[in-house]
């Protein structure tokens, strides 16, 4: 964090700290006030509320000036010969120096097979860390940044202090509180303290992880068939291109093919149906034929023979 937003955020803190004990004193004196009791004059809360306990905290972060808390996070680039291998080697050294991959993702194309890993690191190993990566491939392109929150980090312990003070304060005003509308008034004031100091607390946390975890970007690829790409960009010879003529005929064939499997499959049921019925229909028709066969056959039988029918023809004319 830059030094001039630091101060323009610690001094916006520093005045929302002191509306909310103003807010709070006023509230407390006001309960004072309506009190019977002689114990709660109107001025007890006025040595309850002094402003020295906010300087023991920076007085003691002072004198620890050499406790610094930073941020480091570096972006790497790596180009490796064997992507399998120096993967392998990475989640190796991951594993040795305790650290975690937090996120991966890789691709591949024509060119090159790449991934980029997002790796969390203890920030006591963080440069043992990058020195292993760069035993891995010498030509790492590594780029190191630094962030110094330990300023950001007193302001907070500060005000964590100064609202654990205001909060200390309201909750001993509940407990002399005679009246239901004191009561109410202390609980809103000590519902928003408490919400402040949860959200110093959860940003104290994030701070500290950040600070214990360094975080690295790395970028690894290998390169891929450089020297095909270099044939494709040059003009294609006279058997290149005799070559891909005869391929795309044998396509255009191929297809052609393909067109007639794909309509014969589509009219195969309606030929099978076809053939089904031609079959019964030659069927039928054969018995037919059977039939009228056998008819004519018992006709014939009971028909007289043709030569005795003629004689009875002839005896039976007059003489």
């Amino acid at each position: 964090m830059p030094a001039a937003a630091a101060d323009a955020k610690s001094e916006s803190m520093a005045k929302k700290d002191q509306a909310a004990d103003k807010n709070a004193a006023s509230v407390s004196n006001q309960a004072a006030q309506t009190n019977a009791a002689p114990k709660q004059p109107a001025g007890s809360a006025v040595p309850n509320a002094p402003a020295a306990s906010i300087t023991p905290p920076i007085a003691a972060d002072s004198s620890e000036g050499f406790n610094r808390k930073l941020i480091y996070k570096a972006n790497l680039v790596m180009e490796v010969a064997d992507y399998g291998d120096a993967q392998t080697k990475l989640r190796n050294l991951a594993a040795l120096s305790g650290a975690f991959i937090l996120q991966f993702t890789e691709t591949t194309n024509d060119r090159e097979r790449s991934g980029n890993y997002t790796i969390k690191v203890a920030a006591q190993g963080f440069a043992s860390f990058l020195d292993g990566l760069e035993r891995i491939s010498p030509s790492l392109q590594r780029s190191v940044q630094g962030q110094d929150v330990t300023e950001e980090y007193v302001d907070l312990e500060a005000r964590l202090k100064a609202k654990q003070a205001v909060e200390a304060r309201l909750l001993a005003f509940m407990e002399k509180a005679q009246k239901t509308d004191d009561l109410v008034a202390f609980s809103n004031e000590l519902s928003k303290v408490q919400t402040d100091i949860e959200q110093i607390k959860g940003r104290m946390r994030y701070l500290d992880q950040n600070v214990a975890l360094s975080t690295i970007e790395l970028r690894m690829y290998q390169k891929l068939d450089a020297k095909d790409n270099t044939k494709k960009s040059a003009d294609p010879t006279f058997l290149e291109r005799l070559e891909k003529a005869t391929a795309g005929s044998w396509k255009v064939v191929a297809e052609i093919a393909q067109g007639i499997v794909i309509v014969v499959a589509a009219l195969l049921p309606v030929l099978v149906l076809a053939g089904i019925g031609a079959v019964v229909y030659l069927a039928v028709r054969k018995r037919r034929e059977r039939k009228l066969q056998q008819v004519r056959a018992e006709l014939r039988r009971e028909a007289p023979p043709a030569e005795t029918t003629q004689e009875r023809t002839e005896t039976d004319k007059p003489e």
